[in-house]
């Protein structure tokens, strides 16, 4: 069974050499999606250019990709993906990086606009810059082997290079080929009253989601676990930075959204 491997960005801009090293062990059965979005600030600013976020209803919050900043994405995402397959072929793993406009593995619609709440806590309706909504996916063409490494890139009908989360990226691979998810993460799972939340119904997750207990982009994985968990999709989030980060998360550790039965 292919298991779909999310290194989160916090993960990346760290350590992902526990991450990596674990990640060899499962390259014949593994699609991996990567972020980076605190290395994408970091060559922002040392190109002159602020950072912009954007607060939607509901919390959860998304980068604003005017052209300027498309471009710091590109250049950064395809630098972390080829420093991934480069540590991959150190331990003698063949693994093709690769973003997900290259042979149009990953196609979207670009928003034009999207709804935001302001500062003042109304709602707005602004450009929506260089973002996108998946629209196909080439799953066939991320199958083993060789173990392929996705930047969260895709391109519009227009040909238009477009930023997408990266963690909807692999819940829609996931959802696609019906397999487990495993998110790495700088944290040991949900942790709610200072503790790891083991399992969550979908139903639990939404309504976490929606609480104040629930902060950053912990409240759009839960979302789209349960979005996930609809099409028999079980999402483990768990911290990539210890040993064996992917064999302790099969094996029952971190924050499991298990699908309704």
């Amino acid at each position: 069974m292919i298991i779909v491997v999310k290194l989160g960005g916090s993960v990346v801009c760290k350590d992902p050499s526990k991450a990596i090293a674990d990640l060899a062990k499962y390259a014949d059965v593994a699609v991996v999606v990567h972020g980076g979005g605190c290395m994408v600030n970091e060559v922002m600013k040392a190109m002159g250019l602020q950072p912009k976020f954007l607060t939607h209803p509901g919390g959860v919050v998304s980068r604003f990709t005017d052209y300027e900043t498309l471009r710091a994405f590109v250049m950064t995402m395809m630098w972390i993906n080829k420093n991934i397959v480069a540590s991959l072929a150190s331990l003698r793993v063949p693994a093709l990086g690769l973003s997900g406009a290259d042979n149009m593995v990953l196609r979207a619609k670009r928003k034009e606009k999207v709804i935001i709440v302001d500062e003042r806590g109304r709602q707005r309706v602004v450009d929506g810059g260089y973002s996108g909504k998946i629209t196909e996916i080439d799953v066939k063409a991320l199958l083993p082997p060789p173990l392929k490494v996705l930047a969260p890139i895709a391109v519009s009908e227009k040909g238009e290079l477009l930023n997408i989360d990266g963690d909807q990226v692999a819940f829609e691979i996931a959802s696609r080929l019906m397999s487990k998810l495993v998110i790495l993460s700088d944290v040991d799972g949900l942790i709610i009253g200072g503790k790891v939340v083991g399992r969550l119904t979908p139903q639990e997750a939404l309504e976490l989601a929606k609480s104040d207990e629930v902060k950053g982009g912990m409240k759009r994985k839960l979302i789209a676990a349960a979005e996930a968990a609809k099409s028999g999709v079980e999402t483990i989030i768990y911290n990539g930075l210890v040993e064996s980060p992917i064999e302790k998360a099969l094996a029952g550790a971190g924050t499991h959204i298990i699908p309704s039965s």
